[in-house]
């Protein structure tokens, strides 16, 4: 896999936001957060290539490119949150 444009940041930016809530670990983070993007890239890909104006077709580059949007809100699915 690789980082597309503005992945890198957003990534970092996750990461940034995480260590401050409940349960940071780590490696563990790092690995659950990239674990997220390639699932969402996956939909990404999927919802794009089925939409009418798609050809359907998907290269190897598409299924490979992580973008700023496939990482999930740092907040999703976790209860008491410090801001």
């Amino acid at each position: 896999y690789k980082l597309g444009p503005g992945a890198e940041p957003a990534l970092k930016d996750y990461l940034s936001k995480r260590k401050r809530m409940p349960f940071f670990a780590n490696a563990r983070t790092v690995r659950n957060a990239i674990d997220l993007a390639r699932m969402g890239s996956a939909i990404r890909v999927f919802e794009e290539k089925m939409s009418p104006s798609s050809n359907g077709m998907v290269s190897e580059d598409e299924l490979m490119t992580i973008m700023p949007d496939d990482f999930p809100a740092p907040e999703d699915g976790l209860t008491g949150i410090e801001d």
